[in-house]
């Protein structure tokens, strides 16, 4: 992760020790998100299945930040389902100028026989007029993402 003053990406990841649908079907379900995940608190117009999903669609969900409880509203841009090698979900969003892109993918390990995946969870921030690069708190976006993506895990191996 380079830091650059007006924009930074980061990138974190969790093995999930379930097939790839299993945890494709976790991820794909956006509005039971609130159930599992405990920094998301509300999930709203998301799509509830992987068949759901177009590109164009626009949802919102709730996440806690530290003390507070900020709602964020999404466009998907890019969605891949099929059976290839890479599932994903990609969305933006723009909150005080900062544009936000997502991207939340599900890999097969590479040993077929162990019966894992990887997802993982990339965002790319930027803003035209503010220094997040500075100022951004990556280390509060980065604990969010963790939390989100071991509650994920748990979910999907526990069923």
């Amino acid at each position: 992760m380079k830091p650059r003053l007006f924009g930074f990406e980061m990138h974190s990841s969790v093995l999930v020790d379930v097939p790839v649908q299993r945890a494709w079907d976790v991820v794909a379900e956006a509005g039971r998100w609130a159930d599992w995940a405990t920094v998301c608190t509300a999930v709203w117009d998301a799509p509830g299945r992987a068949d759901e999903w177009e590109i164009g669609h626009q949802f919102g969900f709730r996440l806690k930040m530290g003390t507070r409880t900020v709602p964020f509203h999404v466009t998907v841009t890019r969605f891949q389902s099929d059976h290839s090698s890479e599932r994903l979900i990609e969305w933006t969003s723009t909150k005080f100028t900062i544009i936000a892109a997502r991207t939340i993918s599900v890999v097969g390990d590479p040993d077929p026989e162990s019966g894992a995946c990887r997802v993982t969870d990339r965002k790319l921030f930027s803003s035209p007029v503010l220094p997040i690069g500075l100022a951004y708190p990556r280390w509060l976006i980065r604990r969010m993402t963790e939390s989100w993506l071991n509650d994920l895990k748990q979910e999907a191996e526990s069923g």
